[in-house]
């Protein structure tokens, strides 16, 4: 029955909202009296669609329908796509660990500096000496990260070089680096035999095996170097605007109060970012992982309030010693 529907739909009609076949009265003129009955609204129908539909609703089977091609389904809107994709990503270790980098650097650095330049009495003094070190400071961690990540892949291909030529050039020596990668791990040297000789016979799985295995290396992505600066560079301007904003919400002489309201701030910023930063990095399976995480939180923020001290203490010596400043 299914076939014939097929054939009726393709040879001869078009669907409808209905679902039903309508036959063409020219070709259909002769055969009318045979396969097709008038309808209700005067045009013609197939019989063979009418029985089916009638018996396969007696039978309590849901009949096949025929796709709306006059009203195609709507298409998925460019912001639910985006929203889609942004959902499905799911940052690396490695991404996650230059975040951290970025924003301890970033909550760390400027924070002593803003509370060191607070010494002056001006905020405008701090606002443009925090800027400048801000910008300048996330360029810099920035770049540093990508040669960094650039050195790392430079490096693997000169170790993978160097393997390659020791397989083709020195067999020998690649056999015996087999050996001393196996033998840690109980093999015997009839075992150890078997694989070097399954190795030897490809050089790429001698090369490969190598390198995994007895140098311990990863190839790195070759979106590494930027995707690594852009990382640690946002994280460091994150983490730095943090303590300067509130700088920017106080009167020109009232800079005690916005290094008061900065403190406050990075206190609880430091102390959280050292917590979730144990939580994600370090492996927590026993209760003592919830006190580990407020020690590295406690971490944090002494090392943050300790670089605002030094900060403030150098300037502050130096105001003293020199003619003052002019704001």
């Amino acid at each position: 029955m299914g076939i014939v529907l097929l054939k009726n739909l393709f040879a001869y009609g078009q669907p409808t909202g209905a679902g039903i076949i309508t036959c063409p009265p020219s070709a259909q003129l002769a055969r009318k009296s045979r396969c097709c009955e008038k309808g209700t609204n005067g045009s013609w129908v197939t019989t063979t669609s009418l029985s089916s539909l009638e018996s396969q609703a007696s039978n309590g089977r849901h009949p096949p329908t025929t796709p709306d091609l006059t009203n195609p389904p709507p298409t998925e809107s460019w912001l639910r796509r985006t929203w889609t994709a942004l959902t499905a990503f799911r940052p690396t270790p490695r991404m996650i660990s230059d975040a951290i980098i970025g924003l301890a650097d970033g909550m760390t650095v400027p924070f002593a500096l803003t509370a060191g330049l607070s010494s002056l009495g001006s905020t405008r003094i701090v606002q443009l000496g925090g800027v400048a070190e801000l910008v300048a400071g996330m360029i810099s961690m920035g770049v540093g990260g990508a040669l960094g990540a650039k050195a790392e892949s430079d490096g693997f291909k000169a170790k993978l070089a160097d393997t390659v030529k020791l397989v083709l050039e020195s067999s020998a020596e690649a056999i015996d680096l087999v050996h001393e990668t196996l033998q840690p791990y109980g093999f015997d040297l009839g075992q150890r035999n078997i694989i070097s000789d399954q190795l030897r016979q490809s050089s790429d799985k001698m090369v490969d095996f190598l390198i995994r295995f007895h140098y311990q290396e990863k190839e790195p992505d070759s979106s590494r170097p930027w995707s690594c600066g852009l990382t640690i560079g946002l994280g460091y301007a994150v983490g730095g605007l943090i303590p300067l904003i509130p700088y920017f919400c106080v009167g020109k002489h009232e800079v005690l109060l916005a290094l008061y309201i900065s403190i406050g701030v990075m206190c609880v910023t430091l102390f959280l970012f050292g917590y979730f930063k144990t939580v994600l990095l370090a492996e927590q399976d026993c209760d003592k992982g919830t006190w580990k995480a407020i020690k590295g939180g406690l971490w944090m923020m002494a090392l943050g309030g300790a670089s605002a001290a030094v900060a403030v203490g150098v300037v502050h010596g130096i105001q003293m010693a020199g003619p003052p400043v002019e704001h």
